[in-house]
């Protein structure tokens, strides 16, 4: 179970989150790349941001994790005991290897 803080950051992450509110932006193609694979065009990028684009309505659990680990990769950990199997071993490769 998330902690309370953690939980509260990750609900406050808007839809749309400008390039320069990216956490490990250098990154971020390979995260957006990951998490479309996943959910097919969950991630949109824009111009001078991305667009969270769930596909499900509401948001499945996969989709909302994934959002905020694009978003967020630095509470990866936290996000990653929330996740399914193969997110946890995505995220878990992904903090080895940054």
């Amino acid at each position: 179970m998330l902690t309370l803080d953690v939980q509260s950051i990750l609900e406050s992450i808007p839809n749309e989150v400008r390039w320069q509110d990216i956490v490990q932006f250098e990154q971020l193609d390979e995260r957006v790349a990951i998490a479309n694979d996943l959910c097919a065009n969950i991630i949109g990028v824009n111009e001078a941001s991305i667009e969270w684009c769930p596909n499900d309505e509401p948001p499945n659990v996969l989709e909302t994790l994934l959002w905020w680990w694009v978003v967020r990769p630095d509470l990866g950990a936290a996000i990653a005991i929330e996740a399914p199997q193969e997110l946890k071993e995505i995220i878990g490769h992904y903090i080895l290897q940054n």
